[in-house]
């Protein structure tokens, strides 16, 4: 007990220290701050938003209109032979496919909050279903990034191997047994409601919202631990530690993954696709705050996302010594990181600005607890 207490007043006192030295940071470099709140909008309107936000309102709307149910019992015997896991884990599986890093986890949240599944088996289907999607990977990384639409459906398809890669490993790992059938879980399910649309909306502009403030919020701390030197001071590590050049920009990486995408151009496709299996602690906080229900193992889904990208980096790896992808036109980093892909327009700074306020109303006006139905099992 002596030990807990010490601990949580040690953790406490670091807080305290690194919130004030934080707050000092902001206030003496307020400039770079507002800079890097702009880059941050900009990633927002000119890439995340339209290529995500229709597929999170699709993939919440498979799930609250009752159709994952119906697909569920389709795919229960081969996702509980592969997997251990109920049939609507497919579902979850497919829509993370489809709409891109937060869906699993928003799936997994949706599918224990009704009740359809355990807590224990809305971590194991958060951890697996984890996929950057097409919107992202074809589209940011393979037509923007490389100008080579082939490049992301390769990262898209190492990603979606990785994800059953992962759910069969975990499915080793706990016995090769089933978790507890229908039978033993709450049978509560999701409301068949003629407002199956509008809660869909709503909830992907929530998600939206909380995808858009975590990227600000990231491209904030990566800028200022640039001015700082504490950037420059781990490339310096990086490099004693033989890393060579990629020790300047792990770190910015692993933080934030569209503009980790960016600069892992540097580092060659594999690393792209590490980046991107990754996700970026950017992504993994988003996830922690859309799966509070579940309340995952934090540790286990770290471990887990390192693994998935090391996994992505192999897969593409080994698939561009085939003749098939032998022909695969890769630009310079140069090309990518110091052209225009790479850059973004200062009308996208407004436009970013007009939608995640239409998420702010969306989310104020049609809050999701508003159209929560009380159901008896």
């Amino acid at each position: 007990m002596a030990f807990t207490q010490y601990r949580t007043k040690l953790f406490s006192l670091l807080s305290a220290l690194i919130s004030a030295a934080a707050c000092a940071t902001v206030l003496l470099y307020s400039g770079e701050a507002a800079d890097a709140v702009r880059r941050g909008i900009e990633i927002c309107g000119i890439s995340v938003i339209p290529s995500l936000f229709p597929m999170m309102f699709l993939s919440q709307y498979i799930v609250k209109s009752g159709a994952a149910e119906l697909a569920g019992k389709i795919l229960d015997k081969p996702v509980r032979f592969l997997f251990g896991l109920p049939g609507i884990c497919g579902i979850a599986l497919l829509t993370a496919f489809v709409g891109g890093y937060p869906a699993g986890a928003k799936a997994a949240e949706s599918f224990v909050e009704s009740g359809m599944l355990t807590r224990r088996e809305g971590e194991r289907l958060a951890n697996m279903a984890f996929c950057a999607g097409p919107g992202f990977a074809i589209g940011m990384i393979g037509a923007n990034l490389y100008k080579n639409k082939t490049v992301g459906l390769l990262i898209l398809t190492a990603q979606a191997l990785s994800c059953i890669i992962i759910g069969i490993t975990h499915h080793i790992i706990s016995g090769g047994t089933s978790l507890p059938d229908k039978n033993t879980r709450n049978n509560t399910q999701i409301a068949h409601t003629p407002d199956a649309f509008v809660r869909s909306a709503a909830d992907a502009a929530s998600t939206m919202l909380n995808m858009c403030s975590f990227i600000i919020l990231f491209q904030v701390i990566i800028s200022m631990l640039d001015t700082v030197g504490v950037n420059s001071t781990a490339g310096k590590a990086g490099e004693a530690l033989g890393m060579g050049e990629w020790g300047n920009y792990l770190l910015p990486c692993l933080s934030e993954v569209t503009a980790g995408s960016i600069l892992s151009v540097k580092g060659g496709l594999p690393f792209t696709a590490f980046i991107a299996g990754f996700g970026g602690f950017s992504v993994h906080f988003q996830n922690f705050a859309l799966c509070r229900a579940i309340k995952p193992r934090k540790s286990v889904y770290i471990m887990t996302r390192f693994f998935q990208g090391m996994l992505c980096g192999i897969l593409v790896y080994a698939a561009l010594q085939l003749p098939l992808f032998s022909s695969v036109d890769l630009p310079t980093a140069g090309s990518v990181i110091d052209g225009s892909p790479a850059q973004f327009s200062q009308v996208s700074v407004e436009f970013g600005c007009i939608m995640l306020v239409m998420c702010l109303m969306s989310v104020i006006c049609l809050p999701p607890n508003r159209f929560k139905e009380k159901i008896t099992p």
